[in-house]
């Protein structure tokens, strides 16, 4: 993923980053209402109650974007503050191989691992032993922080903030295109779509471009700019949300709209062909959108008033008119994460709140207090991370505390966690924990 850039590219980016690590959730299913009890602060619930870590590895935080993780044959690859690429054994936490001023891993395969270095080259290795199979240079100056490699379809797509899109083989590294005319600031390689390479990129740090090119060529098809963000690809069409302005100008007097408007983006011709306006509103200059998901005959978008400084989740019947009522779910609190599989997430006070979206049924988990900052969902343990760098992990179903994870984070946050084998991996900013879960956590 690209790195968090300014104003509104990180809503846009958290959007991507929210929709790629949620929707792969598994289903849930629940019952009657649970509560954990209790009222113990965060600091000795975690004295109390650490989770032991299987390992820890400093790193330098670019594994907190991937949407995938640089996982293969179980073995995870990560880079450190140096950019020294390193592969590690999960579970026993042995070092197999170290490349010295490498660079975090941009694709991983059963056999390969790609990454692009300090000397401006995309390099291919070998992913049981770290030896050099092909090196190309992919860039004249010094490569932004956003430099990106995919592959897609059997060729490998790469992007430089400063340098277009180019493509490459994957076998012998040979270029095959290079269009440096495709400004890639911030931008994003989403995929094929009917035959068309979609990528985009911010034109100010608040509006947005989408190009189509030709993946055999890399020729501009078509070109659209906007306040658009992608939020999934639906009957042929690229279905993107298109916002106002307003939140920027911050206008002295209200202003009316539409909070939720769904344009769908024909990839083949780069044209707008339908737009869907949701719930007409007296004012929508302060709405900040940060999270927007489709599940089922529904919409769901949560949006930030600044004025409360809190997430409203609201849930809008796909296809209805723009009077059309829409649910909203303010008074289970700040929504933290989800839906993901029926499910989202709250905070009240010092409680979250799971609500189960079907029937209105909830859990609670009323250990630790604390202000929550990020939530996750993986296998059947939730982890939330709170504003002094402790993770809480709960049982999803009965709220049961497992315990603490002391993360050691200056500025709280983590990327997406993953589970291997029974091993949850949790990417910071400064290091990459891996915690041993029990069977019935997992």
């Amino acid at each position: 993923m690209p790195p968090i850039q300014s104003l509104l590219t990180p809503l846009l980016f958290m959007s991507l980053l929210s929709s790629t690590a949620l929707t792969t959730m598994p289903d849930i299913t629940r019952g009657s209402v649970h509560t954990t009890l209790g009222t113990t602060s965060i600091t000795s619930a975690a004295k109390d109650s650490l989770v032991p870590l299987k390992w820890k590895a400093a790193a330098n935080g670019m594994g907190m974007y991937d949407s995938k993780p640089p996982v293969s044959n179980g073995i995870l690859y990560y880079s450190d503050i140096n950019s020294t690429l390193y592969a590690k054994n999960i579970a026993s936490g042995k070092m197999e191989w170290s490349y010295p001023q490498g660079g975090h891993p941009q694709i991983v395969t059963n056999n390969s691992v790609f990454f692009i270095d300090h000397k401006e080259r995309l390099v291919k290795v070998s992913a049981a032993t770290g030896k050099v199979i092909w090196k190309v240079k992919v860039a004249d100056q010094l490569i932004e922080i956003g430099a990106q490699a995919r592959l897609m379809n059997g060729t490998i797509y790469f992007a430089n903030e400063s340098g277009g899109v180019t493509a490459y083989d994957p076998v012998s590294g040979k270029r095959l295109w290079d269009n440096k005319e495709i400004p890639m600031y911030a931008g994003t390689i989403y995929g094929e779509y009917r035959g068309v390479l979609v990528v985009s990129s911010t034109v100010n740090n608040i509006r947005s471009q989408f190009y189509g090119l030709d993946p055999a060529s890399g020729k501009k098809l078509w070109r659209i700019e906007g306040l658009y963000s992608y939020v999934n690809y639906e009957n042929g069409q690229l279905l993107l949300r298109e916002q106002t302005d307003y939140a920027a100008k911050s206008p002295s007097a209200p202003v009316p709209g539409y909070q939720l408007t769904l344009a769908r983006l024909n990839p083949v011709t780069g044209k707008i062909t339908a737009r869907n306006n949701y719930n007409k509103i007296a004012d929508i200059s302060k709405i900040r959108n940060n999270f927007t998901i489709i599940q089922d005959s529904y919409v769901y978008s949560a949006d930030m008033n600044p004025d409360t400084d809190r997430y409203t989740l609201t849930r809008f019947l796909r296809g209805a008119d723009a009077e059309a009522a829409t649910t909203s779910y303010e008074q289970y609190g700040s929504w933290l994460a989800g839906p993901a599989g029926g499910i989202a997430y709250f905070q009240q006070d010092n409680r979250i709140t799971a609500l189960n979206l079907a029937d209105d049924s909830v859990t609670s988990y009323n250990v630790p207090a604390g202000k929550a900052l990020h939530l996750q969902r993986v296998g059947k343990a939730v982890f939330t991370l709170y504003n002094n760098g402790y993770i809480a992990v709960h049982h999803y179903d009965t709220g049961a505390l497992l315990g603490m994870i002391e993360a050691g984070s200056t500025y709280p946050s983590f990327g997406n966690i993953t589970l291997h084998n029974g091993t949850a991996l949790i990417p910071t900013e400064h290091h990459i924990i891996a915690v041993a879960l029990p069977q019935q956590y997992q």
